[in-house]
């Protein structure tokens, strides 16, 4: 059964709302400050990220749009899928088709909240950053990407996710689960996420260690 419904402005997944402004600009582990703008979307200022290497691990969800739900101009644009391993950009006028198709599929990724709890902890400098920015301080979590079919559907449901990187993005080896034997490499450049869904910061009473990390989902407001 379809459990995606996508809009202009966010993404709902099994009730949850992911936001969608300035998508492309957004990695699993990007830091920087949430931006409530009166007149547009809320979105993810980013500044840096939290290196691969320390989050370790990912979780992949394969999932189906509802495109009777969705809003159709949602599609209307151009996006970067992930095919034989790299971001090919897709024209605005194949991107729904393709994915109504099955040629291409989405795909959520997402870490869990104490790993990232523990990289962010790990990365000094990074964690000291994020409590210079105050209440808006945010992390990315999970996102949403697109991929060639065959590939999201071999590796995409509840595969383990081995992360690592460097400037040209985030690479994410995908791992064959105990009937699908092998691996594949793929590279989460800037770009390619969809939708994403961000983490706010409970602190120790000094500032200096994260003490909880709490969902924040995509609002007006």
């Amino acid at each position: 059964m379809p459990n995606v419904v996508v809009k202009d402005n966010h993404l709902t997944y099994n009730g949850v709302s992911y936001f969608r402004g300035h998508a492309e600009e957004i990695e699993l582990g990007s830091i920087g400050e949430k931006k409530t703008p009166l007149t547009k979307q809320n979105y993810l200022d980013v500044k840096d990220r939290i290196p691969p290497k320390k989050i370790g691990t990912a979780k992949s969800t394969l999932v189906d749009i509802d495109f009777r739900r969705s809003t159709s101009s949602a599609f209307s644009v151009a996006i970067n899928a992930i095919i034989k391993g790299v971001p090919v950009r897709v024209g605005a006028s194949h991107t729904r088709s393709k994915l109504q198709s099955g040629e291409l599929r989405m795909l959520k990724l997402s870490v869990m909240n104490n790993t990232m709890e523990r990289a962010i902890n790990d990365s000094p400098r990074k964690r000291d950053d994020l409590a210079r920015w105050g209440k808006d301080a945010r992390i990315c979590h999970q996102v949403f990407i697109v991929m060639e079919g065959a590939i999201a559907t071999k590796y995409g449901n509840d595969s383990s996710v081995k992360l690592s990187g460097g400037v040209e993005g985030v690479k994410a080896e995908f791992s064959g689960s105990s009937s699908t034997r092998g691996s594949t490499l793929v590279t989460l450049a800037p770009g390619t996420c969809f939708a994403y869904l961000l983490l706010k910061i409970d602190w120790n009473k000094g500032k200096t260690r994260v003490d909880d990390l709490d969902t924040d989902q995509w609002s007006f407001s």
